[in-house]
């Protein structure tokens, strides 16, 4: 090894070198044997790390490999209470999206907050026993902005990015009567004012569902399947006002694919 010193000081080339470890560095190569040498939270030796580093680490009969990134999980509720994301950490994800098929926790009032926890045990199979206690009595958020603030301030130990979704969003503006009919133009102007303001805030991006399989407490559809074709055509104005994000939906009536290339091309959005 080279040793490299300042000032009587030895100076080493890593902060932590990975070695003895079967590498898979994401390019479609097979795996192979090598080092890994990280500086500054970065990777700066792949294959080849021959420098002194200030921890190493033996991987002998393990895989390194870029983390892995989970696209679609509902750790929405989940996140308040576990900075860990239980379990997946566990198998290698490093990043995980949250708001999938339009739904969240946020935006909510209060006087909503039973309903968004019962919507979430009936369609996604969660135990709202658990919710309602993992959640507490006074949730730290109202609007979206405030649920990231909270989730910045509670922390996590993998990377979170978050969409706002269609179900809580429209429950926010038209409360109760959300699962039982369209928005009126000024709702939409409202609920499209809101995706902007959670965009700018730092989701990335606007989701939602028209599945018939969605259904929510008391057997009823969850709000976003009453919304009109237009309705989520407008609340994804905003991506293309921005000029960044991107738009998840659950397919069904009125929201496939050619209503995708439609809103892909008008917003210039994946």
């Amino acid at each position: 090894m080279t040793h490299h010193y300042c000032c009587g000081e030895i100076i080493v080339a890593y902060d932590i070198k990975i070695i003895n470890g079967s590498i898979i560095d994401g390019s479609g190569a097979k795996a192979y044997a090598g080092e890994v040498g990280i500086k500054d939270g970065k990777i700066v030796a792949l294959g080849n790390a021959p420098e002194d580093a200030a921890e190493v680490i033996d991987a002998k009969g393990n895989v390194v490999c870029p983390g892995f990134v989970d696209i679609h999980t509902h750790y929405d509720a989940q996140i308040i209470w576990d900075r860990m994301l239980t379990i997946s950490p566990w198998h290698g994800v490093t990043t995980t999206v949250l708001g999938n098929c339009g739904f969240g926790v946020a935006p909510t009032r209060a006087e909503h907050r039973d309903l968004i926890v019962r919507t979430l045990e009936k369609v996604e199979g969660m135990s709202a026993e658990t919710l309602f206690e993992g959640l507490g009595q006074d949730w730290p958020f109202e609007t979206f902005p405030e649920y990231l603030d909270a989730i910045e301030k509670s922390g996590s130990a993998i990377n979170v990015a978050v969409m706002i979704g269609h179900t809580p969003l429209r429950l926010y503006v038209l409360g109760e009567e959300s699962t039982d009919r369209e928005a009126t133009e000024e709702e939409i102007a409202t609920m499209r004012g809101i995706v902007k303001e959670s965009l700018e805030a730092g989701a990335i991006g606007f989701a939602s569902s028209k599945s018939f399989t969605h259904t929510g407490y008391k057997g009823k559809p969850v709000p976003s399947r009453l919304a009109s074709t237009e309705e989520i055509k407008e609340l994804a104005r905003p991506l293309g006002e921005l000029g960044r994000g991107i738009m998840q939906a659950t397919v069904g009536p009125g929201l496939s694919f050619d209503e995708f290339d439609e809103i892909s091309l008008e917003n210039k959005a994946t």
